[in-house]
């Protein structure tokens, strides 16, 4: 069997649906899959491995990648199945079968997403546009969370089409030293942005740091416009010196962070798995996570579940985590459990026995 997948979310750092289809193809690898990597320029790091190949489709725009150029080398390259794997791209004048995997539904979610485009009306028409006629192209869809599934069947999508298939994680790779002293602190390690949730995240801490004086809160991520205003937000609240941005982090100095964090605390608004939730748990850390969207499917029992929108409850989640240390040792032993559910050798097979159904 011979799969095409849809490269371009793997040209630059392998980071979000760029380390889905690292991790996905190289299964597919172990399992004998013969898989065809399309990208529309040389990759910042190549996927290799003994039935993977690399194709690249340059000079084109978008619209002429997937639509013209994608279909040719179906014929080209004899494709037998298309993976698309980040919410839009099947082409619509291919005859060749095509899964999708949609992993959220963000977009359509949060109101004034589209608002950095210069267009933001137009923006939003044409990831309709792409999204609607992906879903309808696509011989089967799939999704990484059955709360995903179920926002695509309230959009009316026929629910037969769609199969969830979690995905498995990627243990993060041998700590390394982190560079600074950061002493006591709760971790935030899932980025900075409105959908993160991050400054409700910091008014619960102000409520925090009046009972435990000496504990910090450590942000991960890189978000120069978000972050200036919640640095405002941390002058207001005079946690100054207790907040800490760290900016970027890479996986080794991630895992150092994870690790010797008193607890991670993930308040998500809108979530379409989780992963930080399943990396704190890996790593035998205490997770305080939000009870809405995937994240309490993802979780199980093994995190606190707050509500995102109150401050009270992810205040006192976080002092019931810092004060009982029974309560942390049980919810690292329930996280090393619940973690075990994610590996991606059982995700490649669910995936190849769909392929085989088509």
């Amino acid at each position: 069997m011979r799969i095409g997948f849809d490269g371009r979310y793997a040209e630059g750092d392998l980071v979000g649906v760029g380390k889905y289809i690292k991790s996905l193809v190289l299964e597919l690898d172990k399992l004998g899959v013969t898989c065809i990597i399309f990208y529309s320029k040389k990759p910042k790091y190549k996927i290799t491995g003994e039935n993977i190949k690399s194709v690249i489709l340059p000079n084109s725009n978008r619209i002429t990648f997937e639509q013209i150029l994608l279909p040719r080398a179906f014929k080209d390259h004899k494709i037998d199945i298309y993976h698309a794997c980040g919410n839009i791209g099947i082409p619509l004048l291919s005859n060749t079968k095509s899964v999708l995997t949609v992993h959220d539904l963000i977009p359509l979610q949060i109101k004034n997403y589209f608002s950095y485009s210069k267009i933001p009306s137009l923006s939003k028409y044409l990831y309709l546009f792409r999204l609607k006629s992906s879903i309808e192209k696509a011989d089967r869809i799939v999704t990484v969370s059955e709360y995903t599934k179920e926002e695509l069947v309230k959009r009316k999508v026929n629910p037969e089409k769609i199969l969830a298939i979690h995905s498995g994680l990627n243990l993060l790779p041998e700590q390394l030293p982190i560079n600074k002293a950061y002493g006591d602190y709760i971790l935030n390690n899932g980025g900075m942005d409105v959908r993160k949730n991050t400054d409700n995240l910091i008014k619960s801490f102000s409520d925090v740091h009046k009972v435990f004086p000496k504990i910090n809160l450590v942000i991960t991520g890189n978000n120069s416009g978000y972050k200036k205003k919640l640095e405002k937000l941390v002058a207001q609240l005079g946690l100054q010196g207790f907040v800490i941005f760290t900016g970027y982090v890479n996986e080794g100095e991630m895992a150092s962070l994870i690790k010797n964090a008193k607890c991670v605390c993930y308040p998500s608004l809108i979530e379409g798995f989780g992963f930080p939730v399943l990396e704190a748990f890996s790593l035998g850390t205490p997770v305080i996570t939000s009870n809405t969207s995937s994240l309490p499917e993802i979780a199980g029992d093994a995190a606190l579940l707050i509500n995102p929108g109150s401050r009270k409850e992810i205040s006192d989640a976080i002092k019931k985590v810092l004060r009982d240390g029974k309560l942390s040792l049980r919810l690292r032993e329930l996280g090393f459990k619940q973690v075990k559910k994610y590996n991606w050798r059982k995700a490649a097979n669910e995936y190849l026995d769909l392929y085989n159904s088509i």
